[in-house]
């Protein structure tokens, strides 16, 4: 009986502790969500440092969509350029990011073989003349029944057959470079020339001199930047806003205040799947000056619409932390003293030192929201988070 009094005794105290035991858990405070919370600066504040606001008002804004991307070229406008036969590289005529011009000479390839190539079609050529001058012979004498017709028979199979050799060892030296119709004694030769089949930069050497290749090894690799552009990731909730001739500005992490225009000229039907999104490809207008690069990172805003009235702001009043966007809304004033309320919005677009905005809530009629110092009162708001968990 003792006992069980005790335990009883012990229950008790161990309930009325864990009631005492403050919270740890549950839903995070009102003051830790942003725009949860009132904003409070006091008269001084306000005056020192030229806070002020303003209603919101309409201006002839596009929406603009935010995407990300990079500078890419078609597999269309890069060569791998390869060695026609196997030999030796007697002479590499280019270096790294050379620019060469379409039918450039970019190396010469031994192949001493091709010497037997071309007096086997020297040879077959004259053979052809003494052919044909057989069977026309046989045909003339069958005419007045002076010789059987096997003779004829057999000097045309002869033709026929030193014809078809003829071709065939033609569309070979075609393969190598070698003009059948120009070839005489005089112009054989037992080098080939290896050339730029577009006009580009060479952006990677392979071989070096004297190096001995294989048909089909590669000697360099060359890309025309000309028509280098811009590829956009589009992600699926957003493909039915693109179409081909939208414009786009287009910015760099490496050169911050330069930007490029660019139009929307091609869109792809099938999803990136290492980016799970769909790559829109639009030409730029110039290079504005800068030295671009193949694969390089790039930020872009593209336009969606016409111009319209839309709510806007200046930039500077659109507090941007992270991925999201805020503007700060007057609550209430009293004796120069104000209270403020962070309300997210979606960015719509700028033009002109303006964005044009698009709140999370409907903002009250005639609302003011801050138009200048708008950071300054998004820092004190912090401050204020930091106090209240400690």
């Amino acid at each position: 009986m003792k006992n069980n009094i005790v335990f009883a005794a012990v229950i008790a105290l161990l309930l009325v502790s864990c009631g005492n035991q403050p919270q740890t858990s549950g839903p995070k405070s009102e003051l830790s969500q942003p725009g949860a919370h009132l904003i409070h600066l006091s008269a001084d504040q306000i005056k020192r440092t030229g806070i002020e606001w303003g209603v919101v008002e309409n201006r002839n804004i596009s929406a603009t969509l935010p995407l990300t991307g990079e500078l890419r070229i078609h597999p269309e406008h890069r060569a791998i350029v390869s060695a026609q036969a196997d030999g030796f590289i007697t002479d590499l005529r280019v270096r790294l990011n050379q620019p060469v011009r379409k039918g450039d000479v970019l190396a010469v390839l031994r192949k001493p073989d091709l010497v037997d190539l071309q007096q086997q079609f020297l040879e077959n050529r004259d053979r052809l003349a003494f052919l044909q001058t057989e069977r026309d012979r046989y045909a003339a004498l069958k005419t007045d029944n002076a010789t059987a017709a096997k003779n004829l028979q057999k000097a045309e199979a002869d033709l026929r057959a030193a014809t078809t050799t003829g071709q065939l060892l033609a569309a070979k030296l075609w393969l190598y470079g070698v003009d059948p119709e120009q070839l005489t004694p005089a112009t054989v030769r037992a080098e080939l020339q290896i050339v730029a089949p577009l006009n580009g930069v060479v952006t990677m050497v392979h071989l070096s001199a004297g190096s001995a290749v294989q048909a089909g090894a590669p000697v360099c690799e060359v890309a025309n930047f000309s028509e280098l552009h811009a590829d956009l990731f589009v992600f699926e909730k957003d493909i039915l806003k693109i179409k081909n001739g939208q414009r786009a500005d287009i910015t760099f992490p490496g050169a911050p205040g330069k930007s490029l225009k660019a139009t929307v000229f091609s869109i792809d039907r099938v999803l990136d799947p290492a980016k799970n999104a769909l790559r829109v490809h639009a030409r730029l207008d110039d290079t504005g000056g800068l030295t671009l690069t193949d694969g390089v990172y790039l930020d872009a805003r593209l336009t969606l619409d016409a111009p319209a009235l839309l709510p806007a702001l200046p930039s500077d009043a659109i507090v941007r932390e992270g991925l999201e966007e805020f503007i700060l809304v007057l609550d209430s004033e009293k004796d120069g003293a104000a209270n403020f309320k962070a309300i997210r919005v979606k960015n719509l677009g700028t033009v002109e030192g303006f964005t044009a905005f698009e709140p999370e809530t409907a903002l009250p009629a005639e609302a003011k929201v801050v138009r200048r110092g708008a950071y300054f009162v998004w820092s004190q708001g912090k401050v204020e988070e930091f106090a209240e968990e400690e």
